[in-house]
Protein backbone atom coordinates (compact mmCIF):
# COMPACT_ATOMS: atom_id res chain seq x y z
CA UNK A 1 0.00 0.00 0.00
CA UNK A 2 1.37 3.45 -1.04
CA UNK A 3 0.66 6.65 0.87
CA UNK A 4 1.84 10.02 -0.20
CA UNK A 5 5.22 8.65 -1.73
CA UNK A 6 5.96 6.06 0.96
CA UNK A 7 5.34 2.23 0.75
CA UNK A 8 3.63 0.56 3.92
CA UNK A 9 3.00 -2.46 4.71
CA UNK A 10 -0.54 -4.05 6.36
CA UNK A 11 0.62 -3.93 9.33
CA UNK A 12 2.20 -0.42 9.58
CA UNK A 13 -1.23 0.61 8.40
CA UNK A 14 -2.84 -1.24 10.80
CA UNK A 15 -0.65 1.11 13.51
CA UNK A 16 -1.45 4.32 11.88
CA UNK A 17 -5.10 3.69 12.09
CA UNK A 18 -5.17 2.94 15.58
CA UNK A 19 -3.10 5.83 16.31
CA UNK A 20 -5.30 7.70 14.28
CA UNK A 21 -8.35 6.41 16.42
CA UNK A 22 -6.65 6.86 19.49
CA UNK A 23 -5.63 10.60 19.08
CA UNK A 24 -9.18 11.70 17.68
CA UNK A 25 -10.15 9.68 21.76
CA UNK A 26 -7.42 11.69 23.12
CA UNK A 27 -9.19 14.90 21.77
CA UNK A 28 -12.25 14.25 22.13
CA UNK A 29 -11.34 13.05 25.88
CA UNK A 30 -9.95 16.64 26.70
CA UNK A 31 -12.13 18.75 25.50
CA UNK A 32 -15.00 16.72 27.78
CA UNK A 33 -15.70 17.01 31.29
CA UNK A 34 -12.86 15.28 33.40
CA UNK A 35 -15.57 13.45 35.32
CA UNK A 36 -17.26 11.76 31.91
CA UNK A 37 -17.59 8.45 32.45
CA UNK A 38 -16.47 7.18 28.92
CA UNK A 39 -13.18 8.93 29.41
CA UNK A 40 -12.15 7.42 32.51
CA UNK A 41 -9.34 5.42 31.31
CA UNK A 42 -7.57 8.82 29.48
CA UNK A 43 -7.57 10.50 32.14
CA UNK A 44 -6.09 7.28 34.44
CA UNK A 45 -3.69 7.58 31.78
CA UNK A 46 -2.74 11.06 31.97
CA UNK A 47 -2.53 10.91 35.94
CA UNK A 48 -0.44 8.09 35.66
CA UNK A 49 1.52 9.96 32.91
CA UNK A 50 1.69 13.26 34.76
CA UNK A 51 3.34 11.32 38.52
CA UNK A 52 5.40 9.65 36.12
CA UNK A 53 7.17 12.46 34.69
CA UNK A 54 7.04 14.50 38.04
CA UNK A 55 8.88 11.30 39.89
CA UNK A 56 11.86 11.34 37.19
CA UNK A 57 12.10 15.31 37.77
CA UNK A 58 12.10 15.00 41.46
CA UNK A 59 14.44 11.90 41.37
CA UNK A 60 16.61 14.16 39.28
CA UNK A 61 16.79 16.94 41.21
CA UNK A 62 17.13 14.78 44.79
CA UNK A 63 20.05 12.78 42.88
CA UNK A 64 22.56 16.44 42.10
CA UNK A 65 21.60 17.84 45.66
CA UNK A 66 22.96 14.50 47.04
CA UNK A 67 25.71 14.35 44.84
CA UNK A 68 26.51 18.39 46.05
CA UNK A 69 26.00 17.25 49.20
CA UNK A 70 28.59 14.66 49.53
CA UNK A 71 30.74 16.87 47.12
CA UNK A 72 30.62 19.78 50.04
CA UNK A 73 30.69 17.02 52.64
CA UNK A 74 34.17 15.16 51.02
CA UNK A 75 35.54 18.97 50.72
CA UNK A 76 34.84 19.70 54.71
CA UNK A 77 36.38 16.57 55.65
CA UNK A 78 39.60 17.76 53.07
CA UNK A 79 39.98 20.65 54.33
CA UNK A 80 39.75 19.23 58.11
CA UNK A 81 42.63 17.05 57.54
CA UNK A 82 44.53 19.77 55.99
CA UNK A 83 44.01 21.80 59.08
CA UNK A 84 45.11 18.46 61.26
CA UNK A 85 48.41 18.64 59.48
CA UNK A 86 50.63 21.67 60.12
CA UNK A 87 51.69 23.75 56.93
CA UNK A 88 54.83 22.95 54.81
CA UNK A 89 57.05 25.28 56.88
CA UNK A 90 56.13 24.05 60.13
CA UNK A 91 56.82 20.74 58.50
CA UNK A 92 60.19 21.23 57.13
CA UNK A 93 61.35 22.78 60.69
CA UNK A 94 60.65 19.61 62.35
CA UNK A 95 61.82 17.08 59.12
CA UNK A 96 64.09 14.32 60.31
CA UNK A 97 67.54 14.25 58.96
CA UNK A 98 67.85 10.71 58.00
CA UNK A 99 71.59 10.86 56.65
CA UNK A 100 72.77 11.61 60.37
CA UNK A 101 71.30 8.54 61.24
CA UNK A 102 72.71 6.42 59.11
CA UNK A 103 76.03 7.52 59.68
CA UNK A 104 78.12 5.65 61.86
CA UNK A 105 81.93 6.64 62.65
CA UNK A 106 84.42 4.44 62.31
CA UNK A 107 85.58 5.39 65.81
CA UNK A 108 82.54 4.00 67.40
CA UNK A 109 82.01 0.67 68.56
CA UNK A 110 78.83 -0.68 67.21
CA UNK A 111 79.11 -4.24 68.15
CA UNK A 112 79.60 -3.13 71.78
CA UNK A 113 77.07 -0.35 71.88
CA UNK A 114 74.34 -3.49 70.96
CA UNK A 115 75.88 -5.94 73.44
CA UNK A 116 75.08 -2.91 76.17
CA UNK A 117 71.51 -2.02 74.23
CA UNK A 118 70.56 -5.82 74.94
CA UNK A 119 72.13 -6.03 78.63
CA UNK A 120 70.04 -2.63 79.70
CA UNK A 121 66.73 -4.00 78.30
CA UNK A 122 67.11 -7.31 79.83
CA UNK A 123 67.77 -5.90 83.33
CA UNK A 124 64.37 -3.52 82.96
CA UNK A 125 63.27 -6.81 82.10
CA UNK A 126 64.19 -8.19 84.89
CA UNK A 127 63.36 -5.33 87.43
CA UNK A 128 59.75 -5.19 85.71
CA UNK A 129 58.72 -9.00 86.66
CA UNK A 130 57.18 -10.03 90.17
CA UNK A 131 60.26 -10.93 92.40
CA UNK A 132 62.83 -9.50 90.06
CA UNK A 133 65.63 -7.39 91.35
CA UNK A 134 66.68 -3.48 90.04
CA UNK A 135 70.38 -3.78 88.50
CA UNK A 136 72.44 -3.48 91.71
CA UNK A 137 69.83 -3.09 94.09
CA UNK A 138 67.17 -4.86 96.55
CA UNK A 139 64.15 -6.77 95.59
CA UNK A 140 60.98 -5.45 94.46
CA UNK A 141 58.60 -4.73 97.59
Amino acid sequence: MRCGGIAYTPREVETIRQLEALWGYAFLCARLPAPEPGCASFWTAVDIAAVAAFALVALYLVRRMAKNFFAVRANRMREAEKARVADPITMAQYKADTDKLLEVSEEENVAERIRKAIAERQAKEQWERPGGRAPGGPAKP
